[in-house]
């Protein structure tokens, strides 16, 4: 085996206490485990959290069936628009469904949870604001359908005070007042909830996403957050090389001295992106060492230096700090969600609680 992706579920629980501590115990918690939980395992990940969480949010109706038949029990919203055909899917398996367009209350089976979902101003899914009275028309038209919430979601609330969030924010309270007040209301994604809490997101519930797994949405640290995964392989060949001696494709890397270097089985086909060649370190044996020469499909290599250590020797690739997803999508020109969503299946996940 060539690594092994650690997965602590308590730090996950502990980053889902920090958002309880943030909204308020009365505030629902929605916690988003779309993308295979952001590449840390979905069904893990929600069995884990099943008792401490109201709903699980995902981003398509393969994910949520998926949940149910791991034997997942709680609410289910899938944020896609029903794909066509699948619509009996959500009554045979308790999904709740989002009505994204208007069209989706006619193709909707009886007796089907959903949500409604306005666009506001991200201009991906969603109805638009200028469809909110007709939206309201068709919950009459269709009252066989179980309308349990409504919702939207912020573009820009990763960055604090950014004014478009609020200019969002009324936008909604103003279509929310035209629905019932039973549904219930969400809109904060992860930013919102630290960074807009005092401009009254929180509604009725929360949709905590990548700060679950320990990162803040956006350049703004948030400290309690504690990173969940950790990456480990091993020296899988140490051999010598001389001053002057060139690593890998392309030849770009030389040894600034006599040393040792050191070849770790894993490369950019286990989600070690291409473009982080000679710019990341690991750690062996609790000494950072830096990754040069260009990082290849199966594997890289590390300068050792002047220190040997023998084939087997564990290799820490990812953790926190120097070593985590933040640093390595700083690098990147990226985020910490492209990071863990992008470690191939592959990896064998093994988890701790």
């Amino acid at each position: 085996m060539s690594s092994i992706l650690y997965v602590d579920l308590s730090r996950i629980a502990h980053n889902l206490s920090v958002v309880s501590d943030q909204v308020g115990k009365d505030v629902k918690k929605m916690a988003v485990v779309k993308d295979d939980a952001y590449g840390h395992g979905a069904v893990p990940v929600a069995r884990h959290l099943e008792g401490q969480v109201d709903y699980f949010c995902v981003a398509k109706l393969a994910e949520a069936i998926e949940l149910r038949e791991a034997g997942i029990d709680i609410p289910i919203l899938v944020f896609e628009i029903p794909p066509l055909g699948s619509e009996h899917l959500y009554r045979k398996f308790d999904i709740t469904a989002s009505i994204s367009d208007l069209s989706v209350f006619e193709r909707l089976e009886d007796g089907t949870h959903c949500h409604l979902h306005f666009d506001t101003g991200m201009f991906r899914l969603g109805m638009l604001p200028e469809h909110a009275t007709a939206a309201s028309e068709k919950m009459k038209e269709f009252d066989k359908l179980n309308f349990t919430g409504i919702y939207t979601h912020f573009a820009n609330s990763d960055d604090p005070g950014h004014e478009r969030v609020l200019q969002q924010l009324e936008t909604f309270k103003s279509i929310r007042t035209l629905f019932p007040e039973h549904l219930m209301t969400h809109t904060c994604n992860s930013g919102a909830i630290f960074f807009f809490g005092d401009h009254g997101t929180y509604f009725d519930a929360v949709r905590p996403g990548v700060c679950l797994y320990g990162y803040a949405p956006g350049e703004t640290e948030i400290e309690k957050l504690e990173p969940a995964l950790e990456w480990v392989s091993h020296l899988v060949q140490v051999k010598k090389i001389n001053k002057g001696g060139a690593v890998g494709y392309g030849s770009r890397w030389k040894a600034p001295e006599d040393g040792w270097l050191g070849t770790i089985p894993v490369g950019y086909a286990d989600g070690i992106f291409r473009i982080l060649s000679g710019k990341i370190q690991v750690e062996i044996a609790g000494q950072l060492y830096q990754q040069v020469g260009t990082i290849s499909m199966d594997y890289m290599t590390v300068f050792l230096r002047n220190d040997y250590f023998e084939q087997g020797e564990p290799v820490v690739i990812l953790r926190n700090r120097e070593l985590s997803a933040k640093e390595w999508a700083r690098i990147a020109g990226t985020i910490p969600y492209e990071i863990t969503t992008t470690i191939h299946p592959k990896v064998k996940r093994e988890y701790r609680t």
